[in-house]
């Protein structure tokens, strides 16, 4: 007679069991580990999204303020070059004047006029003169200057033919040659053309005596 030992088969049901629950177990605890780990991560993504975005945010208004800065500067950089200048150019002024003045053969009221025409940003290197002719040789800092000059002389009354020689590109100026002729006079013979105009125009007529 063969026998089935039912008791056997339930004790090793009941032993399987709680070895499928185990298993099971450490899955979701495993899935726990894993979502715990997947949200921490996109916590620190946002975390750090959020801290660049702001570091951003503040290197912005930094590199604006220095833009601010830097063009404050530009302006108070450019006005002390621009007073610098000036200082030079009067300073090479009197310098010229004393040069020219110590020369016999350049009249005083000469160098008075050629003084009272300077324009800004411009000075003379040298002045000769030949008989009425002179030559003034100069460097300014801008073309703009050596044409103010030569518009000052041609507009001058003690000053014709003026004629604009060699202008050429320097280091960071430019130099010139300007020549013309002295009339230190004009105004007086003009004077006097008017008068002598204006006595013959008053004076009577005579008359024509036939013969």
């Amino acid at each position: 007679m063969i026998r089935i030992n039912l008791v056997a088969e339930r004790k090793t049901e009941k032993s399987r069991k709680p070895l499928l629950n185990f298993e099971s177990g450490n899955e979701a605890l495993g899935n726990v580990v894993m979502g715990a780990v997947i949200i921490a991560a996109l916590l620190f993504s946002g975390y750090k999204f959020v801290s660049m975005s702001s570091t951003l945010a503040d290197l912005d208004v930094s590199i604006s303020d220095a833009n601010a800065e830097r063009e404050r500067l530009k302006d108070i950089l450019a006005k002390g070059e621009a007073f610098k200048a000036q200082r030079e150019l009067l300073k090479r002024k009197v310098e010229l004047i004393t040069d020219l003045k110590k020369n016999q053969d350049v009249p005083v009221h000469l160098l008075d006029q050629i003084s009272r025409n300077l324009p800004e940003f411009l000075w003379l290197d040298s002045v000769s003169e030949r008989g009425n002719g002179i030559s003034l040789v100069g460097k300014a800092t801008t073309y703009n200057a050596v044409s103010n000059f030569y518009n000052n002389l041609d507009a001058s009354n003690f000053f014709a033919d003026v004629v604009l020689g060699t202008t050429q590109q320097e280091g960071q100026g430019v130099s010139f040659s300007v020549s013309c002729r002295f009339v230190p006079f004009r105004d007086q013979q003009a004077e006097a053309a008017m008068a002598a105009g204006d006595e013959n125009d008053g004076a009577p007529a005579t008359e024509a005596q036939d013969i």
